[in-house]
């Protein structure tokens, strides 16, 4: 088997019913500079038209990818097994990364060799297609701040191999696998430079309550993880 694509970037796009965000997201990871990326969208169930906007724009520039078990950690961990670049992230269907967000985090991660996996800072932004009424039950963050989640982040796919797959929480999977990662004595450095804009719209999954009970499963996975762990450590 073929190693990892030296200086590669794999990003993993999971989306789901992101026909009207999907292609913002990938055209900001086509626009990174001094980068070699392999961009990988994974189709999480999508019943509108998503597929077939990527499909018409990117042809054969991607990797778009089936997983129907619902839920963004499915589709992320469908993605790694994809990804063949040395680095790995993943970006949010609706969010926007900034020019020049992979080659900081990489020249951050490279430049110290403690560090096991680099985050940054993002800022909140309202999807165009809101009206003022929209906008103001969908509040945005009035500035900047520092994001531990799956669009501010990127390390070596080994780094994420050695912590192992995101569990299949319907929510609050990131966080848990974030967890375990500290659990396993890895460290972690946030870039305090907005790189990545999060968009805000009626849709996000954050904003969804029926999502609410995916948090507990994801903490009950965590301290599973740790127990499992201690047990062994012990025997």
């Amino acid at each position: 088997m073929a190693g990892p694509a030296a200086n590669t970037v794999s990003v993993v796009i999971p989306v789901l019913n992101g026909e009207r965000f999907v292609r913002d997201a990938i055209d900001s990871v086509l626009a990174q500079n001094g980068v070699s990326t392999q961009v990988i969208v994974v189709d999480n169930g999508s019943t509108d038209g998503t597929r077939e906007a990527v499909r018409a724009k990117y042809e054969n520039s991607l990797v778009l990818l089936d997983e129907p078990r619902p839920g963004a950690a499915h589709a992320r961990n469908t993605g790694v097994r994809a990804a063949t670049g040395e680095y790995l992230a993943f970006l949010d269907a609706d969010d926007i990364w900034l020019p020049g967000k992979l080659q900081r985090q990489l020249a951050e991660l490279n430049s110290r060799p403690e560090i096991d996996m680099v985050f940054c800072h993002g800022q909140d932004f309202h999807s165009p297609e809101l009206t003022g009424a929209e906008k103001s039950v969908a509040v945005c963050r009035p500035a900047p701040y520092p994001w531990i989640a799956p669009s501010a982040f990127l390390c070596r796919r080994e780094t994420f191999l050695r912590v192992g797959d995101f569990p299949g929480a319907p929510a609050g999977e990131f966080i848990a696998w974030y967890g375990w990662a500290q659990s396993l004595g890895l460290n972690t450095s946030v870039i305090a430079e907005v790189l990545f804009h999060r968009r805000i719209h009626l849709a996000n999954s954050t904003r969804d309550p029926r999502l609410h009970a995916g948090y507990l499963l994801a903490a009950k996975w965590l301290l599973d993880q740790r127990r499992e762990a201690q047990r062994i450590a012990e025997a």
